[in-house]
């Protein structure tokens, strides 16, 4: 008879960008691929999955907030083309830690353009006490 090991599988849960800038994911890399998503066309985009090291959120089409607490581990697809460009140019690995911030949104004859910065310490592998908050709010700062 074997011994089964029972296994906790993460849950995740992906993020979506709000059209706020400052809204970020920040976190532990735990698997990149360049070409492992999809975007909302079909085509393969690079994904991500991060246990954040900070407080996020994720905003849907209607505008409702999801937040998520340091220690969740969150799914990012990029989609879009500053993201995309964003996380190709860092190449992240395992353990190496991740900012992702909403810099700007530009509009332009076909819409809004969403336009991403990152921020990356490779190879630091450990989750930094969480970033202290100015205010007393429990809402990330976006």
């Amino acid at each position: 008879m074997p011994n089964w090991e029972e296994i906790t599988v993460p849950k995740g849960a992906y993020i979506s960008w709000g059209n706020k800038p400052s809204q970020h994911v920040t976190g532990k890399v735990l698997e990149f691929s360049h070409d492992g998503g999809t975007d909302f066309a079909g085509n393969r985009c690079p994904t991500v999955a991060i246990e954040l090291t900070e407080d996020a959120a994720s905003v849907n089409k209607e505008g409702d907030r999801t937040d998520y607490p340091a220690g969740e581990i969150v799914q990012l697809n990029a989609g879009q083309v500053s993201l995309k460009r964003a996380l190709r140019a860092a190449d992240p690995n395992p353990g190496d830690l991740v900012k992702i911030t909403l810099e700007n949104l530009v509009k332009t004859p076909n819409g809004t353009v969403k336009q991403f910065g990152i921020k990356i310490a490779r190879g630091t592998g450990t989750c930094p006490e969480p970033a202290a908050t100015k205010d007393d709010s429990d809402d990330p700062p976006f």
